[in-house]
């Protein structure tokens, strides 16, 4: 199954993702090859998009499983900003993937904090956002996102689901794909203006996966357990953690 740009761009209504589209049928990671394109002075919007990756990844360097039927790509932005809001940026992505999944699969998700998407418990999808900066200016971030689309659950780990194993038929690539692109276009340049998550943080707040449950979270400075409260809007998350709330920058969260 080969995806077509062609479909891709019948349904996408995104000036800043229409600029630069790369297909691949195989690639070591989308990632790598995005960067060298941006270094290279591919414009803010590039896209690269593989049927499959050989190793693609996760967070925390850990192996990401893309096989074929999957949607697996990478686009850059570059925003006006500082480095301290690439996690907001992360938050966005989440976002629009949980926004498209609903247009083009008509099934709820959830945002695991910071940067997985949840459907019945299980995993569908990821986001690994990778920044270039200047102490106070961004170069640009990279955003890699993996989609367990029409893949059977055979082909994937335990943890994770998949769209079509969810929705039980095959879902559109293509539309997918210019659904997500659409949402974020929209959401980034909200972003822009607002600069920070405000205009979101009802929407982001509701698709909060384990809200008001206790968890154990392993950060920097190791683990703890607490109660997750809200987010903030810069993208930090709210824990209750003995008596007093708790702002978390980073880490993973795991159910007790």
């Amino acid at each position: 199954m080969h995806i077509s740009k062609e479909k891709i761009l019948l349904n996408l209504n995104s000036r800043i993702f229409s600029r630069q589209f790369h297909l691949f049928e195989e690639v070591s990671s989308t990632q790598d090859i995005l960067r060298s394109l941006i270094v290279s002075g591919s414009p803010e919007g590039t896209i690269v998009i593989s049927e499959t990756q050989t190793q693609g990844r996760g967070r925390l360097d850990r192996e990401w499983v893309s096989p074929e039927g999957g949607l697996w790509f990478s686009t850059a932005l570059i925003p006006p900003f500082g480095p301290e809001i690439a996690p907001q940026i992360t938050l966005l992505a989440a976002f629009s993937i949980v926004q498209a999944v609903s247009d083009i699969a008509d099934i709820a998700a959830s945002i695991k904090w910071p940067n997985d998407i949840f459907i019945n418990g299980k995993k569908v999808a990821g986001i690994i956002g990778e920044m270039s900066s200047h102490q106070v200016a961004i170069k640009y971030i990279t955003l890699g996102i993996g989609i367990n689309v029409n893949i059977l659950l055979e082909n994937l780990p335990p943890c994770a689901t998949s769209l079509s194993y969810e929705t039980q038929r095959e879902i559109p690539l293509e539309e997918l794909l210019s659904s997500f692109l659409n949402h974020l276009d929209d959401s980034y340049s909200a972003f822009k203006v607002s600069k920070d998550l405000s205009p979101f943080m009802d929407s982001i707040r509701n698709l909060l996966l384990y809200k008001n449950e206790t968890v154990e979270i392993s950060t920097a400075q190791g683990m703890v357990q607490g109660t997750i409260l809200d987010i903030h809007t810069d993208g930090r998350l709210i824990m209750k953690i003995g008596d007093k709330p708790r702002m978390i920058s980073s880490g993973e969260i795991s159910q007790l």
